[in-house]
């Protein structure tokens, strides 16, 4: 009879400590929720020639990200290394699978709105075609925006995970 009566003042216990918690947790909800809407990112869709990037923003400038292979058509691309005192900013993941070998491009476009600047990026990407690239079409490492453009060409299954770090 004691033990019930002492597991249940326990549990009193705990309750009434809860709301004292909550300002720290909802704190930190709010800070992922932030952080979570800093990034827009498009779909995993399939492009033909006239829907690629390059053919609608002819002008626009592309620079390839650092590109590391691995087995079975595996890649990481980066920009900049990490340094020290830098922090997870955001990440996200997404894959997409298709019944025929596609063409498909991703955007990524990450703006912090509370002026975090970026000091790497790292992508790591799965594609059964073997072959992918990842560019940096504006902002980048030092500035507070960056926009990436993944590309892959006859793929049947695609899957990335983006990370973006800073301060």
């Amino acid at each position: 009879m004691w033990q019930v009566l002492f597991a249940s003042l326990m549990l009193h216990a705990c309750v009434a400590a809860a709301p004292s918690l909550q300002p720290i947790q909802l704190a930190a909800v709010q800070e992922t929720l932030q952080r979570a809407s800093d990034l827009d990112t498009s779909a995993i869709t399939s492009v033909t020639d006239e829907e690629r990037f390059c053919t609608l923003n002819p002008t626009v400038e592309l620079i390839e990200l650092k590109k590391v292979k691995h087995a079975k058509g595996n890649m990481v691309f980066s920009a900049n290394d990490r340094i020290q005192g830098d922090k997870l900013l955001v990440n996200n993941y997404d894959d997409e699978s298709f019944t025929t070998a596609v063409d498909i491009e991703v955007q990524l476009k990450y703006t912090s709105a509370s002026g975090n600047t970026l000091t790497s990026i790292e992508i790591y990407v799965d594609a059964s075609a073997g072959d992918a690239n990842a560019y940096l079409v504006g902002g980048g490492i030092g500035k507070n925006t960056a926009h990436i453009l993944l590309a892959c060409n006859q793929t049947r299954t695609f899957s990335y995970e983006a990370y973006f770090y800073g301060y």
